[in-house]
């Protein structure tokens, strides 16, 4: 039986580029996707054609909202998905409007017999007050979009009243060793199988996570990276090592700036696999001089 790599994507908006994108990667190796239930762009005929393609399923389960669990609650389905397909050996998260910078041929070669885990991350001794915020005081307003100014607000009346109470968190499920790192990781599926029995036998654990603010910067890193985690198993493999460029200096401050034409010249000099944020017809030229001289 031959193995195949799964790429886990969700996505919420630009069908056309996802389609691209599944389309591209589908011809070697397996696509699941999530589609976000609240999308206005990507709806039942979309994901008929999504399911249409050789080697991709897509689903849409949950609303996702900024910052809202309920985008865990979407990889975790993703990658059930992958862990009952006999084919599949290795997972890469991604998004709608990622797109890689090696072929997918190429791809296919380099982590097909993998056993690294590659994501970044920061220990808590490194955590800004910003950070330790997050999970530090309760999150009343879970899967609500925060970056609306009101919630905002009333999130940080929250958290300053839990100060005043002398509420603090200090760990989140089992765990005192908090990691934190951004959600789109690489992984063997033996991984992805851990975290998914985990889970299962341990429903505190998500009971915590649901009440942190942005859980899915907290929830895969924890688990991986420490030691109780199946007998620190995977945490030799881990290789604290972006895959994925991203511009957040130019950025909005909560999500990297989307790339252009101008960008090429960054993307071609990392040492970087796929890149994120395309969108639109802006982004057709980047995508097609990335296609000739980096595929």
């Amino acid at each position: 039986m031959e193995k195949k790599q799964a790429y886990l994507i969700t996505a919420y908006k630009d069908f056309a580029a996802v389609y691209e994108l599944a389309s591209f990667l589908s011809e070697k190796d397996k696509v699941f996707i999530h589609v976000d239930k609240k999308s206005r762009e990507i709806g039942g005929k979309e994901i008929e054609k999504l399911n249409a393609l050789k080697n991709c399923k897509a689903v849409s389960r949950y609303s996702v909202s900024w910052g809202g669990y309920d985008h865990i609650k979407a990889f975790l389905e993703l990658m059930k998905i992958a862990v009952k397909d006999g084919e599949v050996s290795y997972l890469h998260f991604l998004t709608g409007e990622d797109f890689p910078l090696i072929s997918p041929l190429r791809l296919h070669e380099r982590f097909i017999e993998d056993e690294h885990i590659y994501l970044s991350y920061i220990e808590e001794r490194d955590f800004n007050d910003a950070v330790k915020k997050r999970y530090y005081y309760y999150n009343l307003f879970q899967n609500k979009n925060v970056k609306n100014p009101i919630l905002w607000q009333l999130q940080n009346l929250t958290v300053h009243l839990q100060k005043v109470m002398g509420i603090r968190r200090k760990k989140l499920g089992e765990f005192h060793k908090i990691y934190k790192g951004l959600v789109y990781i690489s992984m063997p599926v033996q991984a992805a199988g851990d975290i998914l029995s985990y889970v299962k036998a341990h429903p505190e654990y998500e009971k915590a996570m649901y009440r942190c603010q942005i859980p899915e910067e907290f929830f895969f890193h924890t688990l991986l990276l420490n030691e109780s985690f199946y007998q620190g198993k995977w945490k030799h493999l881990i290789v604290n090592k972006e895959l994925r460029y991203m511009d957040w200096e130019r950025g909005d401050g909560g999500s990297p700036v989307y790339l252009e034409d101008g960008d090429y010249e960054a993307l071609a000099s990392g040492d970087f696999c796929f890149a994120r944020k395309f969108h639109g017809k802006g982004t057709e030229e980047l995508k097609n001089k990335i296609i000739e001289n980096l595929w």
